[in-house]
């Protein structure tokens, strides 16, 4: 005979509160989609130099609310948070960090007793991987973009002393975003007398092949310049490309993506993450993942 499909789900929300992982610490990275993820290669590496009992996944979800409970019942303890669930996130979180407050947004939770715990490393990636080639404070730094990625940049750059100007091809979101945060915004067609030291791109353009819905005026990167682009899909985009060819120094996305995790794992484990072996993971998984070579 049949189970009636009501007594089945039940049955079933009970037996989800009572199966959990015994031999491995569990820890994942749940956004939609998140098939493509580079992030369980570098996690699991560092594990691995560790001496752990772990496991990193790739989890897609429709709602994270309902995620984050089975996630729990199951024995999760940390999970990174990536589009389109980061401000969910901030608004589930049972507490969150002072940046977390000021960006809005939270992409590493922490299981608690008291429920998920969150903060935002995002904007330590951006600000770690400028800061080993250039120093921040008192730098004029150039914002290009004015979405969800933009304010953890800008937090970061204000936080570490930068002088910050946003551009937008939508301008009021450029206006409201400097507002947010106490600083400058220009249109995009001042570019051409714009000379900042740092130059961040935050857009999707360039990811995969997706249009520029800007341009970049001929002679605007120069040699004295530090050009970062969020984007790791490819890891040279166009806009690097040409930083690049004028003499720039530039740092590609997965520099950013590499130091958000660190401090993930370092919030998670309370104890300093192994940053080589996270780095050279992730360079060999971008590199398979691009049909290319490892760059170490």
């Amino acid at each position: 005979m049949w189970n009636d499909p009501g007594s089945a789900a039940e049955e079933g929300g009970a037996m989800g509160a009572s199966v959990r992982s015994v031999q491995h610490d569990l820890y994942g990275v749940v956004g939609r989609p998140a098939r493509h993820s580079l992030s369980p290669a570098m996690m699991q590496a560092a594990f691995a130099v560790l001496g752990m009992h772990a496991c990193y996944l790739a989890l897609e979800a429709e709602a994270l609310a309902e995620a984050l409970d089975a996630l729990d019942r199951v024995g999760f303890r940390g999970l990174s948070v990536t589009v389109p669930f980061k401000q969910d996130a901030f608004a589930l979180a049972c507490r969150v960090d002072a940046s977390a407050r000021s960006i809005g947004a939270v992409n590493t939770l922490r299981r608690t007793a008291s429920g998920w715990e969150g903060r935002n490393t995002d904007w330590l990636g951006a600000v770690r991987a400028l800061e080993r080639i250039v120093p921040l404070r008192g730098a004029s730094a150039l914002v290009i973009g004015a979405g969800g990625a933009a304010r953890g940049v800008v937090y970061g750059l204000m936080e570490r002393g930068a002088h910050v100007l946003i551009v937008n091809r939508t301008e009021q979101r450029a206006r409201d975003l400097a507002a947010a945060f106490g600083c400058a915004w220009a249109p995009l067609s001042d570019l051409p007398s714009v000379g900042p030291k740092v130059v961040v791109h935050t857009t999707s353009a360039g990811m995969s092949g997706n249009p520029y819905d800007f341009a970049i005026p001929e002679g605007f990167f120069t040699a004295e310049m530090v050009v970062m682009d969020i984007v790791y899909a490819p890891l040279e985009t166009p806009l690097l490309r040409r930083a690049k060819a004028a003499g720039s120094r530039v740092v590609d996305g997965l520099e950013m993506l590499l130091h958000q995790g660190i401090e993930q794992l370092a919030w998670w484990l309370n104890r300093p993450a192994p940053e080589a072996a996270m780095r050279h993971a992730l360079r060999r998984a971008a590199a398979r993942a691009q049909g290319g070579v490892s760059h170490g």
